[in-house]
C-alpha cells in the first residue's frame, strides 16, 4: 500500500483532461508522471527511501505534489509545513523533525535555518529540483509499505504550546481519500479549486488526494483572497470549495457589492472551526449553494459529516454524522458515555486516526487511548447522532458557576448583518470570576455600535450570555489554518487589565 498509487490508479481518467490546473494553464496527467517518475528516480539514486524524512517548504503549485508523489513513492516521508511560518518557527520543526531533505521555494529559502540538510529548490525558471528531474531516469516502481507505515507528518497549530508532529500512516490517507471521494461523490465531472496551503491535511487529503482518487480536475491557487477564491470558481467554472468558515465570511463580506458567477458550485464543505448557521444561511441565499459542516482533527480526520446527495443542507450548528467507518462519543469527567443532549467531552475512532506524535510518547498516551482520540472538543450528540461542538475545553466561560459556551453566543451574533466576524472569550470578573466579552469585525461600509449589538444579543440569549462588553477590531488574530486564535485575545485582555 502507498499514497503514491492513487496517482497510477486513477490514469483512466485523465486521458482526455488536465489533473492540474495553475495559472490558467492545464497541467495533464502524463507531465505529472513523467516529473513524478523521475523525481522518484533521483531521490531513489540518493539513497532516500524508507525511515527518511522529507520536508516540503513551498506554496500551492503543482510541483508542490509532484513532489509529494515522488518522497512517498520512493517509499519516505513527507512532512508538508506552512509557507507562511516565520523562521523561528520553521527553525523549530527542521530541528525536531530531523529531515534528510528539504523541498523549498526559491523566494523561501531566507527562512530555512543554517543546517547541514540537502535542499532541492523549486522555481519555474530553475533550480536543482528541475535539474534533477530532467537528469534523472524514471522509475516507475512505487515502494510497498504497509498500512500503518509512516507517510505523513502535520504539526499541530500549535493553540496550547508549541507545535507537534501528528504522524499519519499510509492505510489511514487511502481510507480518508476514498472515504471522502465516495461519500461526496466526487467524479471525473468535478473541478475541485483549492486556495489554502496544500501543507495542511484538510485542503492536501480530504480535498487535492480524494479528487484525484476520484479523477477530478484540481485547480490551485498560491493563496486565499475572497475575491481570487471567487473569481477562480467562476472562471474555472469549479464544482467543489472546501475552506473554512473564516473564508466563506470574508466571502460575502466582499460580495456584498460585487457580481459573480457561481452556478457552477454543487455544494461547499467546511472545516476547521464551527460554522455559524447564520453565515450558512447567508451564503446559501448569496450564492445559491449549501455549505455543509464536516469536523475532525489532524489526529483523525474526517469524522463526521453531512451527505450533499441526500440532503439539501446541514442541520443547525452540527457537523454531522459518524462517516463511514468512523466513530465518536461523548463522555463525562469519569469516562462514561453520555446521554443525547448532554455536554462532555468528544472522543473520535476511525481508519484515519493518527499513529502518535513524534518523539513526544506522553503526548501520544494522553491523547490516543485505545483506539480513541481524546480531542478536548466539548460537544453533544442528539437522537439522530449528529454532534453539535460548543467548543474547546479552555474556551468556555464559567460565570457564577455557569457554563457557558461561546459558540451559542457567536451564532447569535452572526444574526446580525453587520457582523462579518466574531469571537466570544470570558475575561476576569470580580464578582462571577468571569464574564463574556465579544470581539467584533464590522462588515466593510458597514456600522455598529456596542449598545446595538449588545441589544441584538439580549433578545436572543439568557440575560447571563449576553456580553457585558464589546470591542471592535479590523481583524482577529488567526492560526495558519485560519481558525481564529482566542488564546491571543484572553491575552490582550490580560495584558490590558
Amino acid at each position: 500500500m502507498n499514497i503514491a498509487a492513487i496517482l497510477r490508479d486513477t490514469s483512466p481518467n485523465y486521458r482526455t483532461k488536465p489533473i492540474f490546473r495553475y495559472r490558467g494553464e492545464d497541467v495533464p496527467y502524463e507531465d505529472v508522471v513523467d516529473r513524478v517518475t523521475r523525481l522518484a528516480g533521483y531521490l531513489k539514486a540518493q539513497g532516500v527511501g524508507a525511515g527518511d524524512r522529507v520536508m516540503i517548504v513551498a506554496h500551492n503549485k503543482p510541483e508542490w505534489m509532484i513532489t509529494l508523489f515522488a518522497v512517498l513513492g520512493a517509499g519516505a516521508m513527507a512532512i508538508p509545513v506552512n509557507p507562511a511560518l516565520t523562521a523561528p518557527e520553521i527553525a523549530y520543526m527542521v530541528d525536531q523533525a530531523e529531515p534528510r531533505l528539504i523541498m523549498v521555494d526559491r523566494e523561501l529559502i531566507g527562512v530555512l535555518p543554517n543546517r547541514n540538510v540537502q535542499t532541492l529548490v523549486i522555481h519555474p525558471d530553475g533550480g536543482n529540483w528541475k535539474e534533477a528531474i530532467a537528469n534523472s531516469a524514471p522509475d516507475f516502481e512505487i515502494a510497498d509499505r504497509a498500512a500503518d507505515d509512516p507517510a505523513l507528518m502535520f504539526y499541530t497549530s500549535g493553540t496550547t504550546g508549541r507545535p507537534k508532529g501528528a504522524i499519519l500512516s499510509h492505510g489511514a490517507e487511502v481510507f480518508t481519500a476514498k472515504m471522502v471521494a465516495g461519500h461526496y461523490r466526487l467524479g471525473p465531472t468535478d473541478i475541485s479549486i483549492i486556495p489554502n496551503s496544500l501543507s495542511f491535511i484538510y485542503p492536501l487529503v480530504i480535498n487535492c488526494l480524494a479528487s484525484i482518487y476520484a479523477g477530478a480536475t484540481v485547480a490551485l491557487q498560491e493563496r486565499f483572497h475572497p475575491e481570487l477564491c471567487l473569481r477562480g470558481i467562476e472562471q474555472e467554472r469549479a464544482t467543489v470549495f472546501m475552506g473554512v468558515p473564516t473564508m466563506f465570511s470574508m466571502m460575502l463580506d466582499w460580495a456584498q457589492q460585487q457580481k459573480v458567477d457561481t452556478s457552477s458550485l454543487r455544494y461547499c464543505i467546511s472545516a476547521g472551526q464551527n460554522l455559524s448557521w447564520n453565515v450558512a444561511t447567508r451564503f446559501r441565499e448569496r450564492f445559491g449553494v449549501s455549505i455543509f459542516d464536516l469536523w475532525g482533527q489532524t489526529e483523525g480526520t474526517p469524522i463526521t459529516g453531512f451527505d450533499p446527495s441526500r440532503e439539501a443542507e446541514g442541520r443547525p450548528e452540527s457537523c454531522g454524522r459518524a462517516l463511514p467507518g468512523c466513530a465518536v462519543r461523548v463522555i463525562d469527567d469519569a469516562g462514561a458515555d453520555l446521554p443525547p443532549g448532554t455536554i462532555g467531552e468528544v472522543l473520535l475512532k476511525g481508519p484515519s486516526v493518527f499513529l502518535g506524535y513524534d518523539k513526544n510518547p506522553e503526548a501520544t498516551a494522553e491523547t490516543l487511548r485505545d483506539g480513541w482520540v481524546f480531542t478536548g472538543d466539548l460537544g453533544k450528540l442528539d437522537p439522530d447522532g449528529c454532534l453539535y461542538i460548543v467548543g474547546r475545553k479552555r474556551d468556555m466561560v464559567i460565570r457564577g458557576g455557569a457554563n457557558i459556551y461561546p459558540v451559542e453566543i457567536e451564532e447569535a451574533i452572526y444574526a446580525h448583518p453587520a457582523v462579518a466576524e466574531c469571537a466570544v472569550i470570558g475575561v476576569p470578573d470580580p464578582l462571577f470570576g468571569e464574564t463574556v466579552k465579544a470581539v467584533i469585525v464590522v462588515g466593510e461600509n458597514l456600522t455598529l455600535s456596542e449598545t446595538e449589538l449588545i441589544d441584538h444579543c439580549r433578545a436572543r440569549l439568557a440575560g447571563y450570555k449576553v456580553p457585558t462588553a464589546v470591542s471592535f477590531a479590523e481583524k482577529l488574530p488567526k492560526g495558519p489554518t485560519g481558525k481564529i486564535l482566542k488564546r491571543e485575545l484572553r491575552q490582550q485582555e490580560g495584558a490590558v487589565r
